[in-house]
Formats: C-alpha cells, sequence, structure tokens
C-alpha cells in the first residue's frame, strides 16, 4: 500500500509577517498604515496621532481618590437583620 504525504508550501515571505516597530515609524507612515489596516495600533500610537491632530500633549492622568468611610468610634447598636422572604413560613424546625 503506497501512502502520499501531502507537503505544506513554506512561507514565501517572513519579512512580511513580521512585527512592525511602530514607535520607529514617523506619524505620516503611522497614519497611512493604520488606514490601510496594515497592522493594529497600539495605545501608544494612537495617542502619539491624536496628540499630533491636536496640537497639544496630553494632561497626565489623574491620581485616584479613596473613598473609604472612616470607622465610627462608637458601637453598632443592635444586630443586623435579613430581609423577610415572602411566602417562607417564619419560625425554626426542631430536630
Amino acid at each position: 500500500m503506497a501512502t502520499s504525504q501531502t507537503k505544506t508550501p513554506a512561507p514565501a515571505n517572513d519579512a512580511a509577517d513580521a512585527p512592525i516597530d511602530q514607535d520607529a515609524l514617523d506619524l505620516k507612515a503611522l497614519a497611512k498604515g493604520v488606514l490601510a489596516r496594515d497592522f493594529r495600533p497600539r495605545v501608544s500610537s494612537v495617542r502619539r496621532l491624536a496628540e499630533a491632530v491636536l496640537g497639544e500633549p496630553a494632561a497626565p492622568a489623574k491620581a485616584k481618590k479613596s473613598n473609604k468611610k472612616k470607622k465610627a468610634s462608637g458601637k453598632k447598636s443592635g444586630k443586623k437583620r435579613l430581609a423577610k422572604i415572602p411566602g417562607q413560613k417564619s419560625g425554626k424546625k426542631k430536630a
């Protein structure tokens, strides 16, 4: 019995599949590549293009404020109880 093996063709151009260094591109080449969908832009590349269009650098990110409530120094009054479920019998079952 003869078995035939199919060979997969070798990749024709490895340079075309190599990742593009978006930081090394100038703004015009970066914009053309994004519009032609040659590569997917990173956040830093989109920010560079936006700063070039607007003509001003982006403001630094603001620090988040923590909204933690301070604990009261007094004791809590009473136990918290769960809400009643309608249609359920009240009371505990004895085993």
